[in-house]
């Protein structure tokens, strides 16, 4: 795990599980008067190396007050029941309908076996339960207070309904998780949005006005590190989201099959990257688009 101090008592920490997707889990440590708050714990295998990792800084894992995952995906809260369980005095942050799932996992585990397959865990190790009584169910707009530091909740939903984001006094940042896409090695400042079904597009771009409404000064997303120029990056992630949205409607209206569909966004890709691919791992966000505009509820599809 290599770990980075990116911003003043900020630490970055970053695994590559061995899965298919070869997806980085990056996790954040605050550290304020000796007390700790660890945000996205990433899987089960990640989790365990960050209590190594902690000890590794001087930190006494006893004193991480809170866990916050910003959504309960495997690689973004899986690990959260490992730590519960291994930081008995720890509270782990969750949306209401996270809580549901975290306290009892078994619709999680389902779900997570049908996007990664029925081996998931020998990459990202098993999902366990948080005990309730370290569950704290979060309000949208609370404040968590890390000494003289405060970090506000936000409900973030579109790519998840139990995603939320963190918005850090310290730094003037934003833990985003997914709730601003994900930015691909070979695509610099160009987020492509993270819709893995079920996934709201209408909800997912008001999200991301009520986060650049925050004038954020950096953010820490939760795949790719952190990044400085905040207001360039949500404009261009409403503007791919919004675009791969265009672009998959119309293809649907048109009858077009999903393999087609999947080309018109990988040109528009390379209508902004000549020499790059949409890599393949990428297809859910076309699944998520499709099962958008397959729900007789969508705004976006009158």
């Amino acid at each position: 795990m290599q770990i980075t101090e990116v911003a003043q008592n900020t630490f970055l920490l970053t695994y590559t599980p061995d899965t298919p997707f070869s997806i980085n889990e990056v996790a954040y440590l605050l550290v304020e008067d000796r007390v700790s708050v660890l945000i996205e714990p990433g899987s089960t295998t990640t989790a365990s190396r960050l209590l190594s990792s902690s000890e590794e800084l001087g930190i006494d894992p006893d004193n991480i007050a809170y866990i916050i995952p910003t959504h309960i995906h495997v690689d973004h809260g899986g690990g959260s029941g490992f730590l519960s369980q291994n930081l008995p005095n720890a509270r782990v942050v969750l949306h209401p309908r996270g809580a549901v799932h975290m306290k009892e996992p078994s619709k999680l585990i389902n779900s997570t076996r049908l996007v990664f397959g029925d081996d998931f865990e020998k990459s990202f190790g098993p999902i366990l339960a948080v005990p309730e009584k370290q569950i704290h169910v979060a309000e949208d707009g609370e404040t968590i207070r890390l000494g003289k530091r405060e970090l506000k909740i936000l409900f973030s939903p579109g790519h998840a309904s139990h995603h939320i984001s963190i918005l850090d006094s310290s730094t003037q940042g934003i833990f985003c998780g997914e709730a601003l896409g994900v930015i691909p090695d070979n695509m610099p400042d160009f987020p492509l949005p993270a819709a893995v079904p079920p996934f709201d597009l209408q909800l997912y771009l008001a999200t991301m006005d009520k986060l650049d409404h925050l004038r954020p000064k950096l953010l820490f997303y939760s795949h790719c590190g952190i990044r400085t120029n905040a207001q360039k990056l949500i404009e261009q992630a409403k503007m791919n989201a919004t675009a791969f949205g265009q672009i998959a409607q119309k293809a649907l209206q048109a009858g077009e099959d999903p393999q087609k569909i999947w080309l018109r966004l990988s040109e528009y890709v390379k209508g902004h990257f000549p020499e790059a691919d949409l890599p393949g791992q990428y297809q859910l966000i076309l699944s998520g688009y499709l099962s958008y505009f397959s729900n007789p509820q969508s705004n976006l599809r009158k």
